[in-house]
């Protein structure tokens, strides 16, 4: 027997959105590059918003679009992140 579905009362609601700033690797596009240049290559600050499905001391998975149904929910954009790479977590309204 299924659930009796009910659009008033949301299952993402247990879900912190959030945007994460977090570091992305860089590489160079070059096939050589002279020694005076490495160090003008760095990592990239990125952001993504979404909602945190759970969080441990090593890693994040965050989606960034849902659907609900009668079914329960589904979940898009999912993205694991290690921690070492995250910036800031902003939780928000």
């Amino acid at each position: 027997q299924r659930n009796k579905y009910n659009p008033m009362t949301s299952m993402i609601s247990k879900y912190k959105r959030v945007k994460i700033t977090w570091f992305d690797i860089c590489s160079s596009d070059e096939a050589w590059t002279h020694q005076s240049e490495i160090l003008n290559h760095d990592v990239a600050t990125c952001a993504d918003v979404g909602y945190i499905y759970k969080k441990t001391k090593t890693k994040l998975w965050l989606f960034t679009s849902y659907s609900e149904d009668e079914d329960g929910l589904s979940v898009g954009g999912v993205t694991c992140f290690p921690m070492g790479c995250i910036k800031k977590i902003e939780v928000l309204k």
